[in-house]
């Protein structure tokens, strides 16, 4: 009975990682044809080239870029910020269809603010998210 038991675990441990394995190759493919063509750029070089002439708070750029690549497990560094949630990068939703609820507690917890379900909802674009953390903390761009 235990021998049963313990094999019928190895069995579901290992058709787990096999899915994993076969979640993690598509994604990796969505993300390849999602970003073709770009550049990876460093965090410095994604905070020059789309948010520094907007007055945006490097910290909130690096604070928002490194929320997305910890709850979508994805390499950012192809990231834009007129890449939209709702269109180019809605495949990370078919890969774990809570990471955006992940994405904005995490985001209310790093700095220390409430967003809406409205303003989840109505927040599309890279842009936006970091348009929306600026306002709610105050800083200076909150076009």
């Amino acid at each position: 009975m235990a021998l049963n038991i313990f094999l019928g675990v190895c069995v579901a441990v290992v058709l787990m990682a096999i899915l994993a394995r076969m979640n993690s190759s598509r994604k990796a493919k969505r993300m390849a044809t999602a970003f073709a063509g770009r550049k990876p750029l460093q965090m410095e070089q994604f905070y020059e080239r789309f948010f520094r002439e907007r007055g945006t708070s490097f910290d909130v750029v690096k604070g928002v870029r490194e929320i997305l690549e910890v709850e979508l497990d994805a390499d950012m560094s192809r990231l834009a910020d007129t890449d939209d949630f709702s269109k180019n990068l809605s495949f990370f939703w078919d890969f774990d269809s809570m990471a955006n609820v992940e994405i904005v507690c995490s985001l209310e917890k790093r700095f220390a603010i409430t967003i809406t379900d409205e303003e989840a909802e109505s927040t599309k674009t890279v842009g936006d998210i970091v348009e929306l953390v600026s306002r709610k903390i105050g800083t200076p761009n909150a076009v």
